[in-house]
């Protein structure tokens, strides 16, 4: 059976994780993580961190911040 759990920021759906071989697979909704699109990760706590660093960093480079 195919597990998933849906990743959100702020109740905006960002990209849902569904298990796959080997962890967790990550679908991108959102265009800003669409970077990670496909990627594997161990845990969805993982594809949370992740995505959220992303987000993070997009924020960044919008504030003119490397």
């Amino acid at each position: 059976m195919i597990h998933s759990c849906t990743i959100t920021e702020n109740g905006r759906l960002l990209g849902v994780a569904t298990t796959a071989d080997h962890g967790w697979m990550f679908t991108a909704i959102d265009p800003r993580v669409e970077d990670l699109h496909g990627s594997r990760f161990r845990s969805t706590a993982e594809a949370e961190r992740v995505a959220l660093l992303v987000l993070d960093r997009g924020r960044g480079a919008e504030r003119g911040r490397p």
